[in-house]
């Protein structure tokens, strides 16, 4: 008879940041399923969360925070390394692209939570606390949570060295649409209502500009600094700009003049995306 292998320990760092990950989702959820349910929790004017639409928003992102505990717990249990990789990377990658910008973001995001107009709003000046303050710690211990999974399956990544070839058409036209992208963020944050906006569409810009440069000189020097870069960046491009699209078809028909080049925009990272992943090193 064959002993049964054991499966390996698992660290108690790893354990701390998981569920401190599943921890940072659990207000959010907790808000989404008493709209979703008719409760008024956090809510000035209850019609907000009324219509259809609002409730499918809401079902929509109360998933995607559903979808962040599966992965949580992926990245730290060994049945997590038997997922197909595209399953694993397609929603961390929109994740790391939804969130990174957040936690980047979130000292405009906390000077904007002090300003009276929150008053005149139909949330509950609390809720965007716990939903802001929420993404930024799954933010940080999500994204903390991937890097040492991967760190367990891909090592080679960051041991290995770039496969030979160029970033091709794909990448070039990846690149292109990201500065188109950055040049519009910059443009649209002289525009936009709100301190949290503006920044946020300056910080997309600026990891649109470095995946751009990363992706560039994909040839030169270490392979995995500049995977991160077009990870994260080409992530907020595709991200941001689906969620921006589906505020603007569903939401806020005054975002529609921005929806030809935020289709761009998704576009454009999922070529950057497309482009790197053919450079990956190749296991030993």
């Amino acid at each position: 008879m064959t002993a049964a292998v054991a499966a390996p320990k698992i660290s108690s760092a790893r354990l701390i940041v998981c569920y401190a990950a599943i921890l940072g989702t659990l207000p959010y959820l907790t808000l989404k399923a008493s709209w979703v349910t008719g409760g008024d929790l956090g809510l000035r004017d209850p019609s907000f969360v009324d219509s259809g639409l609002m409730r499918f928003a809401n079902l929509l992102t109360g998933g995607m925070d559903v979808v962040a505990v599966v992965l949580a717990l992926a990245f730290t249990y060994s049945w997590g390394r038997r997922i197909p990789a595209p399953l694993v990377l397609f929603p961390i990658w929109i994740g790391t692209g939804l969130l990174a910008p957040i936690v980047l973001n979130l000292p405009v995001i906390v000077a904007d939570l002090t300003k009276p107009e929150l008053d005149e709003m139909p949330l509950e000046n609390w809720v965007w606390a716990v939903v802001y303050g929420g993404f930024a710690w799954q933010g940080v211990l999500l994204l903390t949570a991937f890097v040492l999974y991967a760190r367990d399956r891909w090592w080679f990544v960051v041991t290995g060295t770039v496969r030979p070839g160029s970033i091709g058409v794909t990448g070039g036209l990846g690149i292109a649409a990201a500065l188109g992208a950055a040049t519009a963020h910059v443009f649209w944050s002289f525009s936009t209502g709100g301190m949290s906006a503006r920044g946020q569409d300056v910080v997309v810009a600026v990891l649109a500009v470095l995946a751009a440069i990363a992706l560039a000189t994909v040839s030169r020097g270490r392979f995995w600094p500049r995977l991160v870069l077009v990870w994260t960046g080409a992530g907020a491009m595709a991200g941001s700009g689906a969620w921006a699209l589906f505020s603007a078809f569903g939401m806020s028909a005054s975002g529609l003049g921005h929806v030809p080049m935020l289709a761009v925009q998704v576009v454009g990272g999922v070529l950057m995306m497309t482009s790197v992943l053919r450079r990956l090193p190749h296991a030993a």
